[in-house]
């Protein structure tokens, strides 16, 4: 069963077309579920019985969402209209690109695109 994640920030290039200007997602941690850019180094020493402090977000590359949710390892979210939550999915480009949009976009990622910047913490 995937763990369900809130994106609340994206990293973007502006001088890319809509389909490659996310670069990175982000959002924050919540109790009781992974963060989605938990490397497998820190899963081991987790196993091993060390105490990992997870940061209070999480950042991911977006290529490596995507793939995350085509492995069926996550499912994504955004709060659209402050009260509704729309599921993000991923889509393919005209060019053939994987790219991840919500279901509510019709085609270019308007709604990720609407998030604001993400800032490391």
């Amino acid at each position: 069963m995937p763990y369900l994640v809130q994106i609340d920030c994206v990293c973007k290039d502006e001088r890319l077309s809509p389909y490659e200007r996310i670069q990175r997602v982000g959002g924050p941690n919540a109790p009781d579920v992974p963060p989605p850019d938990a490397s497998s180094l820190l899963a081991g020493l987790r196993r091993r019985g060390l105490a990992i402090k997870d940061r209070p977000r999480w950042s991911l590359p977006v290529d490596e969402a995507i793939t995350g949710v085509l492995q069926g390892s996550w499912t994504f979210f955004i709060h659209y209209n402050l009260r509704e939550i729309v599921n993000v999915e991923v889509a393919t480009s005209p060019a053939g690109r994987p790219y991840l949009k919500t279901e509510v976009d019709h085609d270019t990622p308007d709604q990720l695109l609407y998030l604001p910047q993400c800032y490391q913490t």
